[in-house]
């Protein structure tokens, strides 16, 4: 083998794994930052916890701005993981934790609707007894 083919080969491959970790860094630093904001959201909206409108309202912007965040952690680490040799085991790592937030917040998110919506027919069932009533 020619030590002259075998160079820049060598070359370029050592410049990808001296950039690569501090990108995987940030990926795995947003991925610290998501499930530590999904484990104080569970904390904070336990189950059966949403009891008013507002306690409604609040828990769902910040369960659709968490899973904002989540999805685009997901498209960043995906793209990560397409850099490494094991492709589809990052993948599948990627999802496992996509998974486990994703679960949480989706609980937090539907119990605030179904709370939203309780609250709603309320409304509509007092404003009918209302308009009967006169």
């Amino acid at each position: 083998m020619n030590i002259f083919l075998i160079r820049p080969a060598l070359t370029c491959l050592l410049s990808l794994l001296l950039i690569y970790p501090a990108f995987a860094s940030d990926v795995n630093d947003e991925l610290t930052s998501i499930v530590s904001l999904t484990k104080r959201l569970d904390a904070q909206y336990a189950p059966n916890a949403i009891v008013t409108p507002e306690a409604a309202a609040m828990a769902l912007q910040e369960s659709d701005a968490a899973q904002l965040r989540l999805q685009a952690w997901v498209t960043q680490a995906e793209s990560a993981c397409h850099q490494k040799f094991f492709v589809n085991s990052c993948l599948s790592d990627v999802r496992v934790e996509r998974r486990a937030s994703l679960d949480i917040l989706h609980r937090i998110a539907t119990e605030a609707k179904a709370l939203q919506r309780r609250v709603h027919i309320q409304q509509l069932d007092e404003a009918l007894a209302r308009k009967q009533s006169q």
